[in-house]
């Protein structure tokens, strides 16, 4: 009977540890975590909408510029994970035909800052990453017109 009991105590332990740490990593498999090397993980976060579906908290955080009078006006949407588009970030072959540029501003104590956008032109959209067990896309700042 204990040893029964004790089974059944360390089974509920090892599932309830299971739960926590998928909770923990938002739900993601984080062993299949590109890198924690942000440079390495953006790569493959660029090119893989796979990646991109499965390192992206949801709700996302966006901030949007609306065209308002008599100025545009930014306003905060959460978008649940059925109402993202993915790939949320285009593929090279799809930057290099609409003339966009990747910088990477800042990567500093596990917040990574990356900036798209299209010269001389007002697109301009800022992705925010944090890193937990591996990085994930947390927030989109889109002050495009």
């Amino acid at each position: 009977m204990k040893c029964q009991l004790r089974f059944t105590l360390a089974l509920v332990i090892s599932a309830f540890g299971l739960f926590s740490s998928n909770a923990i990593a938002g739900g993601a498999d984080v062993s299949s975590c590109p890198s924690k090397d942000f440079s390495a993980f953006l790569g493959s976060y660029l090119e893989n909408s796979s990646v991109q579906q499965e390192f992206t908290h949801t709700p996302l955080k966006k901030l949007i510029t609306v065209d308002a009078e008599p100025e545009p006006e930014q306003k905060i949407v959460f978008l649940e994970k059925q109402k993202l588009k993915f790939p949320i970030v285009p593929g090279k072959e799809k930057r290099t035909a609409d003339g966009l540029e990747v910088e990477v501003l800042e990567v500093s104590n596990g917040i990574a800052k990356v900036k798209i956008e299209k010269p001389d032109t007002d697109y301009q959209v800022f992705y925010i990453f944090k890193l937990e067990a591996c990085w994930f896309l947390d927030e989109v700042q889109d002050y495009s017109l």
